[in-house]
């Protein structure tokens, strides 16, 4: 599959935070089928455009490396959603993570507008890891943890951001996810309804 910024917007990714696209970069189809996007150049380099995070994930980087970020962060998200807090070694490793080189320079905005921005020394993987963790970081500092989720589908697991009013979604996607959930407990009605006749 080739992603385009479109189909990786139309796919579900590019929502709320960088870090949950990175983590559904392991996608499975609610079946159990599994796909992992890190090793398709297509969803990076769309990836890298929707998040600013530039061309590439450098040199530096190889799936192995992306695989063992994605896995921080995925346990990261487990704890989140489970209500729990992060662990003293998952945040010992993103707190070492954060620590990539950067300097911060004032810029001027559109009309009077100024602006700090960090700019990181090199634009490496060191550098992303860190901003794919601070972009965690920025949501648990905005007060919106209760918002994440994962899909309740055992073949699935889709992590989400839920922007409703009530905060009150419960499936990546009541058309898939929802619906085959819908199928199963109506299928286990039918089958308890006929063993007790």
């Amino acid at each position: 599959m080739t992603f385009s910024d479109n189909r990786f917007a139309e796919h579900g990714f590019g929502k709320s935070y960088a870090w949950i696209d990175f983590v559904n970069s392991e996608e499975f189809n609610g079946f159990g089928v599994r796909s992992d996007h890190l090793h398709d150049a297509s969803w990076r380099r769309a990836f890298l455009r929707r998040w600013a995070l530039g061309p590439s994930f450098g040199e530096q980087s190889n799936v192995r490396d992306l695989t063992r970020a994605r896995a921080l962060l995925r346990s990261a998200a487990e704890a989140i959603a489970a209500g729990k807090g992060l662990s003293k070694r998952d945040l010992k490793r993103m707190n070492s993570a954060l620590r990539s080189p950067a300097y911060r320079v004032l810029e001027k905005r559109k009309g009077q507008a100024f602006a700090v921005e960090i700019v990181p020394i090199r634009r490496n993987w060191t550098w992303m890891q860190a901003e794919l963790i601070a972009s965690l970081g920025r949501m648990l500092s905005e007060g919106q943890r209760h918002r994440l989720k994962i899909c309740p589908n055992p073949g699935c697991r889709w992590l989400f951001f839920d922007q409703t009013r009530g905060n009150t979604r419960k499936w990546c996607s009541d058309l898939t996810c929802g619906n085959r959930d819908k199928v199963r407990r109506y299928r286990a009605q039918k089958v308890a309804r006929e063993k007790q006749r």
